[in-house]
C-alpha cells in the first residue's frame, strides 16, 4: 500500500451528482473517499471517524461548509480543508482560507486542478506524518531503556523487539502478571510503521461475550434494543493501527471464533448488519496463561494459537533475573521520591530483604514497594520496618563481622557503581557504549565517573 492509499478524504456537497463525479475521481487516483451529501451528515463521520482531507461545498441548505471546516479542525486539528465555492461567493472562501482552511476551489470543478490541489494538500499531511512518525520513534528507542535490567533473557528481549517491530506480523506476549508485557506492546507499536496511527488495548477479562462483540465490531443502527443509531466498533475506528488483546487467555471459545474469521479475512460485520467491512490492524495479543496447554485442555482454540503465535516474545519473571534488583530499585527510587522528602536510599538490611525476595507480583509488585516505602518513610534511609511484612519471609540478614573480615552487604550505590564499571570494561572503556547500553546520557555516566575518580576508584 502506497502512502497515498492511506489518505482518508471526506468529501461534501449536497448535490449529489457531484459527490459521485469527483469520489470516482478521487478514488480512481487511488484516495480513500468517504461522501456526505448534506452538512450535518458530514458533523456526524468526523465524529465516528478520522481523515485526513476534507473537501467541502461553501453553501449547503442545512450546514453550510465553514462550520463542517470549524468541527474538522476542532475534532482534528491537523486536519486540511479545501472549500468549494461559486464565483459569486469567493470572499467568503478567501475568509474561510483566515479560518484555517488549506485553499478553495471555485466551481464548476476542474478535475485537474482539484488533483493539484489534494496532492499539495497531501504532501502537507504525509510530510507532518513523516516528523511524528521520526519523533516516536527517537523516543520510542529510548522507550526500550523502560525495561531496566540487564540480564541476558532481558537484553534478547530488547533486541528482539526492535527487530520484530518492523515486520507487520502478529506477536504473542507471554509472562506472567506484573512483567510489563503492555509496555512490550506498546514499544512494539511506537518502533513499528503504525506508530501515526492508533494502539489500542483491549483487555479481554474486563468484558462480557455480548459486551465485547458490540464494542469491537460495532452495530447498526436499531440493531437491537436500545442500540440507537449507527456505532463504529472498535476493530474499525484503530484501523491502520496496532490491536492489543490482552489477556487473550480469558477471551470465551465462541468470541475466538469471532476474532479468527477477523484475522483470516481482515474483514469485520457490525452487529445487525450483512456488508463486510475490510479493516487493516496488526494485532498483538497478551497472557500470563499457557496457551499450548489450554489448547490440550480445548479451552482455547488451536487454530486461533498458530495464527497468534507467529513471533513469541516471553518476559522472564523478576525471581529469574535478581541481579537487575539494585537497577530496577534505584530506577523507581528516581521515579517515586518527593521533593519534600530526603528519603535517597535503602538501609543495607532493607536492600537485602528486597533482593531475596521472589516478587509474585514481578516488577509491578516491586515498583508499589518501593512507592510505598517511600510515602512511609521520612528518614534519611528506608528500614526494614517500612517494608511489607511479606518481605520479612525472605532469607535473614547478618551484619557482618568486622572481626572476621566479612564484607558488609553493598549500598544501593555501590551496586550501581560496579555494575557501571563492569559495563565499562565489557566494551573496552567506550563510554558512549556504555551510556547506550546502561540507558542514561553520556554526560550523567560522565559525571558518575568523575565521583568515582574523586573516592579513589580507577575507572579505566
Amino acid at each position: 500500500m502506497s502512502e497515498k492509499n492511506s489518505i482518508a478524504i471526506l468529501l461534501v456537497d449536497d448535490e449529489e451528482i457531484n459527490v459521485q463525479n469527483v469520489g470516482h475521481f478521487l478514488e480512481h487516483q487511488g484516495f480513500l473517499v468517504t461522501t456526505a451529501i448534506s452538512g450535518n451528515e458530514a458533523l456526524n463521520l468526523l465524529n465516528q471517524s478520522h481523515f485526513d482531507l476534507v473537501i467541502t461545498d461553501l453553501k449547503m441548505g442545512d450546514v453550510d461548509g465553514v462550520q463542517v471546516m470549524k468541527t474538522a479542525k476542532e475534532l482534528h486539528p491537523e486536519i486540511e480543508v479545501i472549500i468549494v465555492t461559486g464565483y459569486a461567493t469567493v470572499n467568503s472562501a478567501v475568509d474561510a482560507m483566515a479560518q484555517g482552511a488549506f485553499y478553495y476551489l471555485p466551481k464548476p470543478i476542474k478535475l485537474k486542478e482539484l488533483h493539484a490541489l489534494v496532492l499539495r494538500a497531501t504532501e502537507k499531511t504525509l510530510l507532518r506524518r513523516e516528523v511524528s512518525r521520526l519523533k516516536q520513534r527517537i523516543e520510542a528507542q529510548k522507550g526500550t531503556t523502560q525495561f531496566i535490567g540487564q540480564n541476558p533473557a532481558i537484553l534478547e528481549l530488547k533486541d528482539s523487539i526492535a527487530h520484530f517491530a518492523q515486520l507487520d506480523c502478529n506477536i504473542l506476549i507471554t509472562g506472567e502478571t506484573g512483567t510489563g508485557k503492555e509496555l512490550v506492546a506498546r514499544t512494539i507499536y511506537e518502533l513499528s510503521p503504525r506508530a501515526d496511527k492508533r494502539f489500542l488495548p483491549i483487555n479481554c477479562g474486563a468484558m462480557t461475550e455480548e459486551l465485547m462483540v458490540n464494542e469491537l465490531f460495532g452495530h447498526e443502527k436499531d440493531a437491537y434494543t436500545d442500540a440507537g443509531g449507527l456505532r463504529n466498533g472498535l476493530l474499525e475506528s484503530a484501523n491502520g493501527g496496532v490491536v492489543l488483546f490482552d489477556e487473550i487467555g480469558e477471551m470465551p471459545l465462541s468470541m475466538q471464533v469471532k476474532l479468527l474469521r477477523v484475522l483470516q479475512e481482515k474483514t469485520i460485520i457490525r452487529v445487525g448488519g450483512t456488508t463486510e467491512i475490510p479493516i487493516d490492524v496488526r494485532l498483538l495479543a497478551a497472557t500470563n496463561r499457557d496457551l499450548k496447554e489450554e489448547v490440550g485442555k480445548g479451552t482455547f482454540r488451536q487454530d486461533l494459537y498458530y495464527r497468534l503465535n507467529v513471533i513469541n516474545l516471553h518476559i522472564p519473571p523478576l525471581r529469574d533475573r535478581k541481579d537487575d534488583i539494585p537497577l530496577l530499585v534505584n530506577y523507581f527510587l528516581a521515579k517515586y521520591s518527593l521533593p519534600n522528602r530526603n528519603t535517597k536510599n535503602f538501609s543495607p538490611e532493607a536492600l537485602h530483604r528486597l533482593q531475596n525476595y521472589d516478587y509474585p507480583g514481578n516488577a509491578r509488585e516491586l515498583e508499589n514497594i518501593i512507592e510505598r516505602s517511600l510515602a512511609l518513610c521520612d528518614d534519611p534511609e528506608i528500614q526494614p520496618h517500612h517494608l511489607p511484612a511479606d518481605l520479612s519471609k525472605s532469607q535473614p540478614f547478618h551484619l557482618p563481622n568486622i572481626q572476621t573480615g566479612q564484607s558488609p552487604t553493598r549500598s544501593l550505590e555501590e551496586n550501581e557503581r560496579e555494575y557501571i564499571l563492569s559495563i565499562l570494561k565489557s566494551v573496552g572503556g567506550n563510554k558512549t557504549k556504555t551510556a547506550k547500553i546502561i540507558g542514561i546520557d553520556r554526560v550523567s555516566l560522565w559525571r558518575k565517573l568523575k565521583k568515582y575518580e574523586k573516592n579513589g576508584i580507577n575507572v579505566e
